[in-house]
C-alpha cells in the first residue's frame, strides 16, 4: 500500500498517510483540522537495485551459456 505524504499550510504539519491508490486524497488535516492540505510530490523509498533491472544489463557482450549448450558464442 502507497504512503502518501500530506501538508497542511495552517498549521505547517506534514504528515504520511497509508492510503490505497483509489482512497480519496486527505481534505483534512489530522492535527489542527483544518482543510487547508494538500498531496506532497516525493520520492519513492522502492529502489531496484543489482543486475537486470537496467536496460543496459540485458545489452552486455560476452555473456554465454556453457560450451556446447547451443547459446551464443560457445556453440561447437
Amino acid at each position: 500500500m502507497p504512503l502518501y505524504e500530506y501538508h497542511c499550510n495552517h498549521c505547517d504539519a506534514d504528515t504520511e498517510v497509508l492510503q490505497d491508490i483509489e482512497d480519496p486524497p486527505l481534505t483534512e488535516c489530522p492535527k489542527c483540522h483544518d482543510h487547508d492540505v494538500h498531496k506532497k510530490i516525493s520520492v519513492s523509498s522502492f529502489r531496484l537495485t543489482g543486475t537486470g533491472w537496467y536496460e543496459t544489463d540485458f545489452k552486455k557482450g560476452g555473456k554465454c551459456g556453457p560450451k556446447g549448450c547451443g547459446s551464443c558464442c560457445n556453440s561447437d
